[in-house]
């Protein structure tokens, strides 16, 4: 059987990644949801029928630069799956605060730009809101291991860690004095957040990544929220992981309701941002940098 054939036979099983997120996307839009929890059954249908192209190697059709080998492509279509959980947060939010969000949004801290998943007000300088989004855990494929929902997290941890305090950082000035850490981070803008999306395997335990999360809380950011899956004991899908009663970290949409509400707040009754505060001199002239890693342009689907 060719790829192509392959690529056919899975696409008459789960479905095509993008007509799915295509779907997905357009019902946010004309329903106007608002809430994670009424997608989530289809962004788990999304993340089942993309793990069913990395199990079988295959590229879905269409997808990725036609002139990369399908390994390439595959490759790069997976690693979009982060910027669509972005794309779709960043619109739920949009149907709250009926207000523009931008994701992927380049933004300047202290010592070098980021990108950021969502900003709001929609500008590189002096948002107002961030929110940092993961989707973490894959299967596995070929002779590649499965990847937990807490691969690298430890790495992952240390920048949001950074990134938080970075952009906070960037309006200082003569004036700047932080003596209480607790209460100049909660204070100074932007307000940071954290949204996590993770595919569980059979060691992770969700109670693990709400401590996780719940300490970045505790000392750097503002709010987090998880959703986690596992595969169904059938094999034929993925199921929802619930967050424990006794979990600190809350779901995404306790943590949406609550930057829609900080949105709101900023907004205020003519729904416009005030103006960007910017400093008088730059600590560093960041385009003469290097950019991070994860900065770098991915090859995304046509």
């Amino acid at each position: 059987m060719t790829p192509e054939d392959q690529a056919r036979e899975l696409e008459a099983r789960v479905g095509h990644p993008a007509e799915i997120l295509a779907s997905l996307k357009e019902r946010i839009q004309s329903e106007a949801v608002k809430q994670f929890a009424e997608i989530q059954d289809e962004w788990l249908t999304l993340m089942w029928a993309l793990d069913s192209y990395r199990v079988a190697q295959v590229p879905p059709r269409g997808m990725g630069k036609r002139t990369s080998t399908p390994a390439r492509r595959l490759e790069a279509v997976y690693k979009s799956k982060g910027n669509w959980f972005a794309e779709l947060l960043a619109l739920l939010l949009q149907n709250r605060t009926s207000l523009v969000l931008a994701p992927r949004q380049k933004v300047q801290g202290f010592s070098q730009s980021h990108q950021i998943d969502v900003a709001w007000p929609a500008r590189e300088n002096d948002p107002l809101v961030c929110a940092e989004t993961k989707v973490t855990g894959a299967p596995a494929y070929g002779s590649t291991p499965a990847r937990g929902a807490m691969s690298d997290w430890t790495n992952r941890r240390k920048e949001l860690k950074f990134a938080s305090t970075d952009l906070k950082l960037y309006r200082r000035d003569a004036e700047t004095k932080i003596d209480h850490w607790g209460v100049w981070r909660e204070s100074a803008a932007p307000r940071a957040y954290f949204l996590w999306a993770a595919r569980l395997s059979p060691k992770d335990k969700i109670t693990r990544m709400s401590e996780e999360a719940q300490a970045l809380v505790n000392t750097y950011l503002d709010g987090a929220g998880i959703f986690g899956w596992r595969e169904s004991d059938d094999g034929r899908g993925y199921e929802i992981v619930p967050l424990p009663p006794s979990a600190q970290v809350t779901g995404l949409d306790d943590v949406l309701h609550r930057i829609g509400a900080q949105i709101a707040r900023e907004a205020g009754a003519a729904k416009t941002p005030p103006p960007p505060v910017t400093p008088d001199k730059r600590a560093v002239q960041t385009e003469a940098l290097l950019p991070d890693d994860d900065q770098a342009e991915l090859p995304l689907p046509d």
